[in-house]
């Protein structure tokens, strides 16, 4: 779905530039991105392939990147963002967004305003979603995703990132803690959302609305004694770079489904995503994965399909809440969100 929405998607990007100083970037562009890269995390970006020759030239030609930056006159990338796309999905991802530390650009306010009012509005015919994972090392990413993208918090994300170092940036070096944060696209038809009955639920609840999604939401009570044996997985995402992987719960175990193996084998950020569509599944799968050491951290709303409750695997979860609690964040609905699922680590603990 993504690679199929995305490849005249992006063809159709690349004919413009989206504003006055900016321009989309192709192959011999590729050094001035690794120096910018090097300038900002001195060797420490995790996408390690992205450090070497041909790295992101083999990502565009594929169509699994988009690149847009800006120059000076003299060549050097001041600043880049990247449109990332995954096969298979009705969203893409927004990622890889820097700038060179200590540069002023040419661009205000105004023109970054346009900018993105420009992809959005081409974004919106192909997609439903623009995702991203944005820092919590510093404000101004997140109030760059709010103002500019109108990206809304869905969630977070536990040590998304670990040994990366931000030049300049205070506090890097430690695991990164990652605001979950999506532009709504084109908003599904209103639906009904199921969560589990409880504090998780009514903190998911307050989660979804924030988001502006249109629909209801029901708590359902959960199985005291559910049935572990009619559950599988199924592979959504591995991201080898990080070592996160995605997996999708599934009602029993088929083709391209797996039995219940909880935890991951290989993930050091280990997500499973369980659909809001079924009040059944829900009561049954919630009191199963909590068992196994996983807690809510999030939603991720879907355009063909029903929405997503994102589930983190955090055995330890005062250890977990501790980590959160260096973030920093900006605004009132990221704040509330991360007070309001810190409150129920803290009684899952």
């Amino acid at each position: 779905m993504c690679q199929d929405r995305a490849a005249p998607l992006f063809d159709g990007l690349r004919a413009a530039p989206p504003s006055e100083h900016t321009r989309w970037l192709t192959e011999p562009d590729e050094p001035a991105l690794r120096e910018l890269l090097h300038a900002r995390y001195a060797g420490s970006y995790a996408y390690r392939f992205l450090h070497e020759p041909g790295g992101a030239s083999r990502l565009w030609s594929a169509g699994a990147l988009l690149s847009l930056g800006e120059f000076d006159a003299q060549g050097t990338l001041l600043w880049h963002t990247g449109l990332w796309c995954t096969p298979g999905r009705d969203s893409l991802d927004s990622g890889l967004s820097l700038a060179l530390p200590s540069r002023r650009t040419a661009m205000d306010r105004a023109e970054h305003a346009r900018l993105w009012n420009h992809l959005l509005e081409r974004l919106a015919a192909r997609v439903g979603f623009l995702h991203q994972q944005t820092s919590t090392l510093h404000l101004m990413a997140q109030r760059y995703a709010s103002r500019f993208m109108r990206a809304v918090p869905v969630g977070l994300l536990v040590d998304y990132t670990e040994g990366e170092t931000l030049v300049g940036v205070e506090g890097s070096g430690l695991p990164m803690q990652a605001l979950a944060m999506t532009t709504v696209l084109a908003p599904p038809p209103p639906r009904r959302r199921f969560l589990p009955a409880g504090p998780w639920g009514e903190w998911l609840a307050s989660l979804l609305a924030a988001s502006g999604l249109p629909g209801t939401v029901e708590l359902v009570p959960l199985e005291r004694r559910p049935r572990v044996g009619g559950l599988g997985v199924r592979p959504l995402d591995w991201n080898a770079s990080l070592r996160l992987e995605r997996r999708e719960l599934v009602a029993s175990a088929g083709e391209g489904q797996g039995a219940l193996a909880l935890p991951s084998s290989r993930a050091r950020v280990d997500l499973v995503h369980l659909s809001m569509g079924e009040p059944q599944r829900v009561a049954e799968a919630t009191p199963v994965l909590l068992a196994a050491g996983y807690l809510p951290t999030g939603l991720r709303p879907r355009l063909d399909a029903p929405d997503d409750i994102v589930f983190q695997y955090l055995p330890a979860p005062e250890r977990a809440r501790e980590a959160v609690g260096r973030a920093r964040l900006d605004g009132e609905a990221a704040r509330a969100l991360w007070s309001g699922w810190g409150e129920r680590c803290a009684r899952t603990s």
